[in-house]
């Protein structure tokens, strides 16, 4: 399944080469309800609270289902000092594929959500910017690289990256291999911190407050140095598109 710009007959989607699409390529919706998917975050956000509250000897990782959720939307909050809290308390081969599932459910409905986003008229200016197509070229050249990187390294923003996947019509499914491998890998090294170095809890709740102040800081100062793009006047110059 692919979201974004439908790619067409002589275009390849492969490992590390993503063609640019035609800036007059429509984006592809899917055409379910919008609320399925929201639907079925919220059922299991629900399950975890119930088992929560009914084993609390698996509490903390109940709890860090709908928490994984959170963490890994549009509007996120840190997660990774949950994961490290955990290390301590839940083997490796517990937390990890429990994040990546949560991690997955959530990240398929954030590319649906984007694509909804930016198909419509008014983002139509930011689509066509030059500084969008410029990213688009850089992005093309190692489309998969750059996802798991920024998966990986909590210092690299994965925001834009969701983006220009769903701008570079890049396949659901290698963006959600990208998600296995660089989230999976993050997780492990966070429940490695979390078993070998004893971090009081405290600690850690203040260091994540200290991380989402620093995003938010962070976010105003790039909505004031750049503000929302106009239209290009001649993106096709810009970046040329390959066939």
């Amino acid at each position: 399944m692919t979201y974004g710009f439908p790619l067409g007959a002589a275009s390849h989607s492969f490992l590390f080469l993503t063609p640019l699409p035609p800036l007059s390529a429509p984006l592809r919706v899917p055409q379910r309800s919008p609320w399925i998917l929201p639907g079925i975050l919220l059922g299991i956000s629900l399950v975890a609270l119930i088992l929560a509250e009914t084993s609390p000897g698996w509490a903390p990782l109940s709890y860090f289902v709908p928490f994984t959720f959170l963490g890994n939307s549009l509007a996120p909050l840190p997660y990774d000092g949950a994961v490290v809290y955990l290390g301590a308390r839940y083997a490796l081969w517990t937390i990890v594929p429990v994040a990546v599932a949560a991690t997955l459910l959530i990240e398929a409905w954030n590319m649906e959500l984007l694509t909804r986003m930016l198909a419509r008229d008014g983002t139509r200016a930011f689509r066509n910017h030059r500084v969008t197509r410029w990213s688009l070229r850089w992005y093309r050249k190692a489309p998969f690289c750059s996802l798991v990187v920024t998966c990986v390294l909590p210092i690299v923003p994965h925001y834009p990256m969701r983006i220009l996947a769903v701008l570079a019509a890049y396949p659901l499914w290698k963006y959600q291999l990208s998600v296995v491998l660089g989230r999976g890998t993050r997780y492990a090294g966070l429940v490695l911190v979390g078993a070998t170095i004893p971090i009081p809890g405290p600690w850690i709740v203040l260091a994540s407050l200290v991380i989402l102040a620093l995003g938010i800081r962070g976010a105003r100062r790039m909505n004031r140095a750049h503000p929302e793009p106009g239209i290009s006047r001649s993106p096709e110059a810009a970046i040329p598109e390959e066939a």
